[in-house]
C-alpha cells in the first residue's frame, strides 16, 4: 500500500505540475480583492496551477460549479490518468470537453453512489455543497488519505445537517454519505467550515471560491502542500476594449455561465412554489412584456438574473441553432400565448424552467422542436449579443 501512495503522490504532482505549465502566474484577480474571505486560498490554487480562473484577469469567485465541471477540476488533478472504458450516462456525449473527467469520476467511483447507479448524471447541474465533499473525501480514500470520525459527527453543532432538509429538497439519497463527509471528514479536517457557528449549508450550491478553499485546504492539510511552480511573470496588456462577451458582473458571458446563474434561483424558488409578483425588471423601460407576473414576469426575472440589464432583441421564427440557455421562447397559438426559459437544448427539444398562470415555477418542462417550430406564432427573446 506505501509502494502504490508513492506512486500515486508522484503521478500527482507530475500531472499537478504539467497543470502548472498552462496556468498563469498568478496576479491579483480584479474580481478578488485582497479583503475577499477567499484570496489566499485561491492565490494558493492559482499559483500551484490547481484551479485556474476564468480568464487572465478574472477568477469567477461568486460563479457556480456543474457537475461537470467539478469532476474535470478533480480529475485534472489527479494528473489526467488516461481513461478506457465509457461512462454509461446518456446525456454526456463522446468527445466533450467534460468526458474524459466523468469517465474517470465514474471509474474510480469519485461520484456520489446516486450517481453511479444510474445512466442519467446531469453534467450542466450545479453541485451542492455536500455533493462536492462525497467527491473530494472519495478522492481521498482513491489515495488512501482519508478516515472519518464518527465522533466528529456526533459533536457537529451544525443544525442544518438534517434528514428532512436533504429529503425534501430531493437530495436524500446522497444523504448519509454527505454526513460522514462533511461532520466526519471534511469539517473535522478543516476543509469544509461552516456558513456560521451553527450552520453549514449543505445544500447551497457549491462557488468557485468555495471549491478553491477546499482544493487549497485538501492540499494543505491531507496532501502536505504543493510547492508552487516558478513561472514568468506575463507582460503587462493594456485595459482591454469593453467586450459584449462579458456580463456586467465580470463573469464571462457563457451559456454555462448564463444556465449556473438561472438554477440558483431554484434554490429559492423549488418546482411548483410561488414567485413573488409581480417582478420589477431590471431595466423597467426596456422590458420583452408587458405584464410582469405569470410567465412573463418568471421569464423576465430569471433573465434579469442571469444577464443584469443587457438589452433585449427580438427574433421572430428562430434558426434552431441559434437558441441558447437563458433564452426566451414565446409561442402563441389560437389557444394560448406562452413564454419559457430554455435551460438545455438539444437537437430536438428544450428543457426549460417555466411559470403557469398561478405563480408557480416550473422546472424541467420539455418542448419538442416539431411542436415549437409549427405554432401559428414562434418568437425568441434573447439578450446574447448579436
Amino acid at each position: 500500500m506505501k509502494k502504490m501512495w508513492k506512486r500515486i503522490c508522484t503521478a500527482l504532482l507530475c500531472g499537478l505540475m504539467v497543470t502548472a505549465l498552462t496556468a498563469p502566474a498568478f496576479a491579483a484577480y480584479r474580481d478578488v480583492p485582497a479583503s475577499y474571505w477567499a484570496a489566499e486560498d485561491i492565490r494558493y490554487v492559482t499559483e500551484r496551477g490547481l484551479f485556474k480562473g476564468v480568464s487572465t484577469d478574472a477568477f469567477g469567485p461568486s460563479e457556480k460549479m456543474s457537475r461537470a465541471m467539478l469532476a474535470t477540476v478533480l480529475y485534472r488533478y489527479a494528473g489526467s490518468p488516461a481513461v478506457s472504458r465509457a461512462a454509461p450516462y446518456v446525456d454526456v456525449t463522446a468527445g466533450t470537453w467534460y468526458t474524459p473527467g466523468v469517465t474517470w469520476a465514474y471509474q474510480e467511483k469519485i461520484f456520489a453512489s446516486v450517481n453511479l447507479t444510474r445512466t442519467i448524471l446531469y453534467p450542466d447541474e450545479d453541485v451542492r455543497r455536500a455533493e462536492f465533499c462525497v467527491m473530494l473525501y472519495n478522492f481521498a480514500k482513491s489515495l488512501g488519505k482519508a478516515a472519518s470520525d464518527p465522533a466528529a459527527m456526533a459533536r457537529s453543532p451544525f443544525t442544518d445537517m438534517e434528514w428532512k432538509r436533504f429529503s425534501f429538497a430531493g437530495f436524500g439519497p446522497i444523504y448519509n454519505e454527505a454526513e460522514e463527509a462533511m461532520l466526519g471528514w471534511a469539517w473535522p479536517m478543516g476543509i469544509m467550515e461552516g456558513t456560521s457557528a451553527t450552520t453549514i449549508n449543505p445544500l447551497g450550491s457549491i462557488t468557485r471560491a468555495e471549491v478553491a478553499a477546499m482544493l487549497a485546504r485538501f492540499d494543505r492539510n491531507v496532501l502536505g502542500g504543493t510547492k508552487p511552480v516558478a513561472l514568468p511573470t506575463p507582460t503587462p496588456q493594456p485595459d482591454p476594449e469593453p467586450d459584449s462577451s462579458i456580463l456586467p458582473d465580470g463573469k464571462v458571458l457563457t451559456e454555462e455561465a448564463v444556465r449556473a446563474a438561472i438554477l440558483t434561483l431554484k434554490e429559492n424558488h423549488p418546482h411548483n412554489t410561488v414567485y413573488q409578483t409581480p417582478y420589477i425588471p431590471n431595466s423597467g423601460l426596456e422590458r420583452p412584456f408587458s405584464n410582469c407576473n405569470h410567465c412573463a414576469g418568471w421569464a423576465m426575472l430569471c433573465s434579469d438574473a442571469a444577464f443584469g440589464d443587457m438589452p433585449w432583441r427580438t427574433v421572430d421564427r428562430p434558426v434552431w441553432s441559434d437558441i441558447r440557455a437563458g433564452d426566451v421562447i414565446v409561442y402563441k397559438n389560437p389557444s394560448t400565448r406562452h413564454a419559457i426559459v430554455v435551460l438545455e437544448k438539444t437537437d430536438d427539444q428544450v428543457v426549460v424552467t417555466e411559470s403557469n398562470t398561478a405563480n408557480k415555477t416550473l422546472w424541467g418542462g420539455q418542448y419538442p422542436r416539431w411542436w415549437l417550430e409549427q405554432q401559428p406564432s414562434y418568437i425568441l427573446k434573447t439578450r446574447y449579443p448579436q
